[in-house]
């Protein structure tokens, strides 16, 4: 498996944070889903960070996704990443579902194999 470069949109920190930050709603590898936005598009949270602004200028929890090959906007327009503010984004599932039944994926090595239970 050859390596791929990953690149998200920029981000703008706020000009200061606050004393204590609230605990973020989603974390890493979370399936989220964009609910305010028409394409409907869905992944997996890959990063997460307190800003003002990423796609939207919003102060808060931003996650950036990975968006799923199903995502209209990856199958349409070849967008890998995107950002996602935690007031718009729904949590879809854990994990994403396998494709064969009592299939996972696991990281072995250099890259994700597909595992059977």
């Amino acid at each position: 498996m050859s390596a791929q470069l990953l690149i998200a949109p920029e981000v703008s920190l706020p000009p200061t944070l606050p004393a204590q930050l609230p605990p973020p709603l989603f974390h890493l590898s979370q399936i989220l889903k964009f609910g305010k936005v028409p394409a409907g598009d869905f992944g997996r949270v890959v990063g997460i960070v307190y800003a003002a602004g990423a796609t939207v200028q919003a102060t808060g929890y931003h996650y950036l996704l990975f968006l799923d090959e199903q995502s209209k906007s990856r199958r349409e327009l070849g967008i890998r990443a995107d950002w996602i503010f935690e007031e718009d984004a729904s949590l879809v599932a854990q994990e994403l579902p396998s494709t064969k039944p009592k299939e996972r994926e696991s990281h072995q090595g250099n890259g994700w194999q597909q595992q059977e239970d």
